[in-house]
């Protein structure tokens, strides 16, 4: 499992992003988020029980939580408020003291930059190097978000894995 975690979690990171829709769809992809466990998978590892994300849209850029529950009960989360400037953001979180491995592939930092109207790419660092890359895309309506994710595990074996993400 926490081999998967790192992408899972990860593309939860993503989910905030989605609010890089701009001024023209903000409303859209501002609230809250909750995981659609049926229909998002994994390469590795098992999801989550739940997990749930809020975003609150910003002037240039948008302020993210994110907590989840693990088949155990285990629960963990973290928080961002970045802009859409592609300029590194800090990553904080609380949990177990392996938070941010489990979630986030070990990265400290995250960068959004906007990839269309409804599309975003993102990248999660440690020590200013990539570990994980992701698309979001927000369907047109604005209530699916579903996230693409890219990385590796601890032993530096691909991961991927798509979540699907329902509005509130």
């Amino acid at each position: 499992m926490k081999t998967l975690l790192p992408v899972f979690t990860a593309a939860h990171l993503i989910m905030g992003l989605a609010s890089l829709l701009g001024a023209e769809k903000s409303a859209s992809v501002a609230g809250t988020w909750k995981l659609d466990v049926g229909k998002s998978n994994y390469s590795t590892g098992s999801l989550p029980k739940s997990a749930t994300r809020t975003i609150e849209a910003e002037a240039d850029g948008e302020k993210t939580t994110y907590q989840q529950v693990d088949a155990d009960g285990t629960e963990a989360g973290y928080a961002y408020a970045a802009g859409y400037d592609d300029k590194d953001a800090p990553i904080t979180g609380s949990g177990k003291a392996t938070w941010r491995e489990d979630l986030l592939g070990g990265a400290e930092t995250i960068t959004i930059r906007k990839g269309g109207s409804n599309a975003y790419s993102v990248a999660l660092k440690k020590s200013g190097l990539i570990v994980m890359t992701m698309r979001v895309v927000v369907s047109k309506d604005g209530r699916v978000l579903t996230i693409t994710s890219n990385g590796a595990d601890a032993k530096g074996q691909p991961t991927k894995s798509v979540t699907v993400w329902d509005k509130q």
